[in-house]
């Protein structure tokens, strides 16, 4: 953790007005605000130069693993989209080198367009478990950003995480699961201890990829060792509208009661994508200590559906936001997530009703410190030094409701000047000071051209499963579901 004072800049949060002034950084904690602060001796001093400071931004749902994966599928819905992106066995398998290069990537993605933490469900393949989720975890260690990595992991077969009783012969589908949970997570929780408490910025955490790609053993014991361990859990929700009809089948009850009855609605607990929600789940959701994580880009690009992101926080509950794995968004930029989820939900509420800038800042930095369980998106004292330098280029300053918009509704990240994070630089004029960032790029070149190498062995195991699909969409596409009328699916 670093110290450092950040001098003569507009400090701008997600509420109130700006002020000129700095901020000091010490011991990786913001210490003091307001102008003209002295620095203790020898500390190291930025100069924003009057240009916007603000709150690093929190991508709270992706994966790293998909990074080099940029452009892997074109016009497929989610389910479809599973199986060209690995889920059903045809994927390419990254070693644990290969693991580490990808992250990096994506961080430095990140980093240059102003993200500083993440929520990372890094999915490894079983052979090289431990090392590549090693791999992961020191990657984010090197580069300096502030990580939950959740590893990702599933002990069921592609087609039995799906509604396939809705289809002539889908029962014959079905296959029993591949481990028992205890083999399933004994890497899982040396992974935990190994970490646990290690590195200030770097945590640990689970991520059971999905109920319906879990068993519910698996699951319920995902649950007890978040619990057990003292780890934060990252899972996927009703992502596809399929898996509406798949938990009343599997659970005789919704999705959202069934992970209630298992104990999972806690403050410890997120839920990457939660579209399918009843109003009943929207309710159950809001009392919870829980949170959702809305990824409209990747949504909207997989056809999965629009989340009831605004009707969540209207009914009190949390929302952060996610920009999901490279292959399904395709981008890492935050700036991006947070102008879509702003703008996305007015085509289906009413004036009145539509998030605005302060609300989907507030879902970046509060929501997204919750999922974290760190204090961050905030310049006040005590919280962690993780702030940001937005030139204003492009952007001419005015008040503050005035800034907010133009970088919602305006920046793409090409004003992101300087990055800190714990009170750290790293980045400094644009450029990245930890890492060596040709040399990555130059091996993520190569990884990625082998990668490219499994797309025709991918795209034939799409051609066996595609008539499959294509009558499993049409069964659920016939499905009654009652949902709220503003919700636009």
């Amino acid at each position: 953790m670093g110290s450092l004072l950040v001098r003569n800049g507009e400090l701008l949060e997600a509420h109130g007005a700006t002020e000129r002034g700095d901020l000091l950084i010490v011991d990786g904690r913001i210490a003091a605000r307001g102008p003209n602060l002295v620095p203790t001796e020898d500390i190291e001093v930025l100069d924003a130069g009057g240009s916007i400071v603000m709150p690093g931004l929190v991508n709270a749902h992706t994966h790293s693993n998909q990074t080099l994966e940029k452009g892997l599928s074109d016009a497929l819905p989610l389910d479809a989209w599973m199986v060209i992106a690995s889920y059903g066995g045809a994927g390419a398998v990254l070693s644990a080198a290969e693991q580490k290069i990808s992250t990096l990537m994506g961080a430095i993605e990140m980093l240059l367009s102003g993200t500083t933490s993440v929520v990372d469900c890094a999915r490894v393949d079983l052979g090289v478990l431990g090392d590549g989720l090693d791999a992961v975890m020191n990657a984010y260690v090197e580069i300096g950003m502030r990580a939950g990595v959740a590893a990702q992991y599933t002990d069921i077969d592609f087609f039995s995480s799906l509604p396939v009783e809705l289809i002539d012969g889908g029962e014959e589908l079905l296959r029993p699961p591949r481990a028992r949970p205890d083999e399933v997570l004994a890497g899982i929780d040396e992974f935990l201890l190994r970490w646990i408490g290690r590195h200030d910025r770097v945590q640990p955490m689970l991520g059971p990829s999905s109920l319906p790609r879990c068993s519910t053993e698996l699951f319920e014991a995902s649950v007890a060792l978040a619990r057990r361990r003292d780890v934060r859990l990252q899972t996927h929700l009703l992502s596809a509208r399929s898996q509406v009809p798949f938990a009343l089948s599997r659970y005789g009850m919704s999705m959202v009661d069934f992970l209630g009855s298992m104990g999972c609605l806690e403050e410890w607990a997120s839920f990457a994508h939660a579209i399918w929600l009843s109003d009943r789940d929207v309710a159950t959701l809001a009392a919870s200590p829980s949170c959702a994580v809305h990824n409209p880009v990747s949504n909207l690009k997989l056809g999965a559906g629009i989340a009831p992101a605004p009707a969540l926080r209207a009914a009190g509950g949390r929302v952060a936001l996610g920009a999901d794995g490279a292959s399904s968004n395709d981008s890492q930029n935050m700036f991006e997530t947070v102008k879509m989820a702003a703008i996305l939900h007015r085509i289906a509420l009413e004036p009145q009703d539509w998030p605005g800038a302060e609300d989907v800042l507030d879902m970046c930095w509060a929501d997204g410190g919750h999922v974290l369980g760190a204090n961050i998106g905030s310049l006040q004292p005590g919280a962690y030094g993780d702030v940001v330098v937005v030139e204003f280029g492009h952007l001419v300053p005015g008040p503050a409701e005035v800034l907010r918009q133009q970088l919602v509704y305006g920046e793409l990240g090409s004003s992101v000047r300087d990055v800190v994070v714990d009170g750290d630089l790293v980045v400094r004029d644009r450029r990245v000071l930890t890492v060596d960032v040709d040399a990555i790029r130059a091996e993520a070149a190569d990884i990625t051209a082998r990668i490219w190498d499994t797309l025709p062995t991918r795209i034939e195991r799409f051609g066996e499963v595609e008539p499959t699909l294509a009558r499993l969409e049409k069964a659920v596409a016939k499905f009654p579901l009652e949902f709220r009328r503003s919700a636009c699916w």
